[in-house]
């Protein structure tokens, strides 16, 4: 855990953020739903008769703020707001970066890189921000989905984009982060933490 705090919080001085607009109305966020706009409207919204036990745009997008919080903006008094207390994280690409690339891998891929929500804040609060910009969100009843990209600085940053799967439970009228699925291009991060340098780029 703590080498991945310490490729994390590296990682983390290699990007600036670009937030996304608050208080956007509802009729912009829907303007380009056809194609990669801010909102997809999954396949049960507006149906009459709809389950009230579902997620609302609105709640959907508390729990990718909450999220997106918890990596730019870390407090303890958030984590144990927004997350449940067996929360379990996923990310091969974070593991990926953990073991350097290296196939000799001192983490095994598939395995959790968070196992609880205590291991979360312990893991999460001793790093720097890490702040991304929010380019898509998608939901379902219970599941937020949320695609993402940041850039670091320097003469030509290598971009990085990711989606971030968040399965919830409703505890209490409030949507808390169960379980997060999150995979990215491991590759550009690499490379912009110098750690790997790419070779035959011409051909």
């Amino acid at each position: 855990m703590r080498l991945f705090s310490t490729i994390l919080a590296s990682a983390a001085l290699l990007f600036t953020t670009v937030l996304a607009a608050p208080g956007e109305a509802a009729e912009k966020r829907w303007a380009h739903a056809g194609n990669w706009g801010q909102y997809k409207r999954p396949y049960w919204a507006g149906r009459p008769g709809r389950d009230s036990s579902c997620m609302s745009d609105a709640e959907a997008q508390g729990v990718a703020d909450n999220f997106r919080e918890s990596i730019a903006d870390y407090s303890d008094a958030l984590a144990l707001r927004a997350f449940t207390e067996n929360f379990h994280d996923y990310s091969d690409s974070v593991i990926e970066l953990i073991n350097n690339g290296c196939p000799n891998s001192p983490v095994p891929l598939g395995s959790a890189t968070f196992d609880s929500r205590a291991s979360f804040m312990a893991g999460q609060g001793a790093q720097p921000p890490i702040p991304f910009q929010q380019l898509n969100i998608w939901h379902t009843c219970d599941t937020v989905i949320i695609r993402w990209l940041s850039s670091g600085p320097g003469q030509e940053p290598e971009q990085v984009t990711g989606i971030i799967v968040m399965e919830t439970v409703n505890q209490n009228s409030t949507w808390l982060i169960d379980t997060v699925y999150s995979e990215f291009n491991s590759g550009a991060w690499l490379v912009n933490l110098d750690i790997f340098r790419p070779s035959n780029c011409t051909a």
